[in-house]
Formats: C-alpha cells, structure tokens, sequence
C-alpha cells in the first residue's frame, strides 16, 4: 500500500530518494545511506507488502549502529523487538495485527523516548495515529523484475 501525497504533505515530510529496480543485495548500501540521516527521538515508519524487504533494511540500519545484524528478527510475533547500543534503544515494531486504537495499550507513544529511535513496519495501518514521524520508507516489488525493489524515502530533514 502506498502512501498519499496529500497525507505526506499534511505530515511536512518531503521527497529524499527514490530507488527502481534496486537488487536486494544493495539495500544494505541504501540502509547505511539512510542510517546516516536517522537521530536519537526519531520514528521511521515503514510501508510494503509482505515480502519487500522492511525487516531486511531495518536490519541493515541497525546494522550501521552497532547492532549485530543476526541478531535483529521480524517482530511480527513478539509485536516489539528492542536493541541496545552504546546507550541507544532501538525499538522495531511490527503492528500488521494491531488495530489503532490499541496503539496506547501496546505503549506505543512510551517508546518515543530522547534516547531511541523507533522503527515500525505495516505503518500504513496507523499512519493516521502518528501525527510527527520523521522518516517514511515505503518498498515495493519492482513491476519490471520481481526480484528487485522499489524504495522511496521521505524525511523532514532535507
């Protein structure tokens, strides 16, 4: 599911980079891109079907971080997966089975703390409960190549 140009407007993110036809061998140069852009207090959400590769970037970010890259798991069962490094929590969600309204009892809004940065794939099934994230990456199957991805990535930063 892709995201609204009116709904990336209304949240103040702005267009950054768009990959076509990217082999999935590359996302890890992509993620240390992209991981270069991220802070402490910030929310990435991620939108892609199943399949597209949101674990495998996130991954690959946590990776440039510090964090052992066989370490880092879907969260699909656990809901929230964290990491800890060098003092900085790392929370990556997964919330395909959560409804929004059950986004305060998961304490969703708790893991928004100055020292992590959290992280939440099947973000378009509660894109309408954040109001401020700064990063949205959003990855699809090529139309061209089944075995490649498409990325576009949206920040508040320029």
């Amino acid at each position: 599911m892709e995201i609204s140009r009116e709904k990336i407007e209304k949240l103040g993110l702005k267009l950054i980079h768009t990959y076509k036809n990217l082999p999935i061998e590359e996302f890890g140069q992509r993620a240390r891109e992209f991981a270069k852009r991220l802070r402490v207090n910030q929310t990435v959400l991620f939108f892609g079907e199943l399949g597209t590769g949101k674990t495998t970037f996130i991954r690959r970010v946590l990776e440039m971080f510090g964090v052992d890259r066989t370490e880092v798991r879907s969260p699909t069962f656990n809901i929230v997966n964290t990491y800890t490094k060098d003092g900085i929590e790392y929370y990556h969600m997964d919330v395909y089975r959560i409804e929004p309204q059950e986004l305060f009892e998961l304490g969703f809004f708790d893991y928004q703390k100055p020292n992590s940065i959290v992280f939440v794939e099947w973000a378009e099934k509660i894109v309408d409960e954040i109001s401020s994230p700064d990063h949205i990456v959003s990855l699809c199957i090529s139309s061209e190549d089944l075995d490649k991805r498409d990325i576009t990535i949206y920040s508040k930063e320029p």
